[in-house]
């Protein structure tokens, strides 16, 4: 078995210089015996003959669901430890020397890179996304690293890395959720089956984030409520809810003049209505104890945090908060 597979999404809405960008930093920094997967659902002629350098497209275009497309290169994958990396990103020398020696530890189920903006290269632009009990996502950004190592932190869309059978063991990725939103679900899945999550600001990654998925505001509204009342036996107490109910008016004010301001609101509301109804039965009583990846002395570079629980980037119509 391969000890590290890379997954790269190519999707219909793909930009091909995104993708080819993101594939050739791979092929030319690849460890030895690195898997390369194209979760592939549309057509692409291959002008540069990778396959030669040992990529392998998984075809998947009878497939529309971003999330399916993703879960058939998973089941498909002989590495033990996967990366995920869309299009538009882009790695650089060593880039995995510290996390794959970070997944030594066995109980370590995902890591998380430290995202530069390659527009800004000193401007951090994701150290992933931190879900607030009232259910509201925030994008850790910039070098907020002490704050950051007290809050819940799951990947941002961008790039994350995942144990293979952490994964599998919880089913795969949610394809009911867009795939921001799914990330999300995903690592809190993964945390209650007792796994850690840890983030390696030295694994350095950059990303042009113009280039990654967009969401419209109504959507991600919506599925923003379903995921707050899917897990709200983790956050149902008086406070989270009522702090709930008024990031609704918070979102709204955020985005005004524009009109996704509405399309934010009237999507959460909807959402509200049809998941929150149901509120009794979304209670669970399970609880998840939240765990830290801790370094080993060895392991100079490595930064940890307690997880338990992606977000969307600035440009895109999703209401991610900036961290302040």
């Amino acid at each position: 078995m391969s000890r590290f597979t890379v997954i790269i999404p190519l999707l219909s809405d793909t930009p091909t210089e995104a993708f080819e960008e993101t594939l050739a930093s791979v092929l030319v920094h690849k460890p030895d015996g690195t898997e390369v997967l194209i979760a592939n659902a549309t057509r692409y002629s291959d002008p540069w003959d990778t396959v030669t350098e040992g990529t392998v497209f998984i075809a998947s275009d009878h497939l529309s669901n971003p999330m399916e497309v993703l879960n058939k290169a998973v089941l498909q994958s002989q590495g033990d430890i996967l990366h995920i990396l869309y299009p538009g990103t882009e790695v650089s020398a060593y880039w995995t020397q510290n996390i794959l020696q970070l997944f030594e530890q066995s109980g370590l189920g995902i890591a998380i890179p430290c995202v530069y903006d390659r527009r800004k290269p000193k401007r951090i632009f994701s150290l992933g996304i931190h879900y607030k009990p009232e259910g509201v996502l925030r994008t850790i950004r910039r070098s907020q690293w002490a704050e950051a190592a007290q809050k819940r932190i799951v990947p941002h869309i961008s790039a994350m890395f995942i144990r293979k059978k952490a994964l599998t063991q919880i089913g795969l990725f949610d394809t009911s959720f867009i795939p921001q939103i799914s990330y999300v679900d995903a690592a809190m899945r993964v945390v209650e089956q007792g796994w850690e999550i840890a983030v390696d600001r030295e694994c350095r990654i950059t990303v042009r984030p113009n280039y990654l998925p967009a969401t419209n505001a109504f959507t991600w509204g919506v599925q923003t409520e379903r995921l707050y009342f899917r897990w709200f036996g983790q956050n149902s107490t008086l406070m989270a809810l009522g702090k709930h109910f008024g990031s609704f008016g918070v979102d709204f004010w955020r985005h005004l003049p524009k009109f996704k301001a509405f399309q934010i609101l009237f999507g959460r509301l909807i959402g509200l209505f049809f998941f929150g109804e149901m509120l009794p039965f979304f209670k669970r009583t399970r609880k998840t104890v939240p765990k830290t990846c801790h370094c080993s002395a060895e392991l100079p570079f490595a930064a940890s945090i307690p997880a338990e629980f992606i977000s969307q980037p600035e440009y895109d119509s999703s209401p991610v908060k900036k961290a302040v």
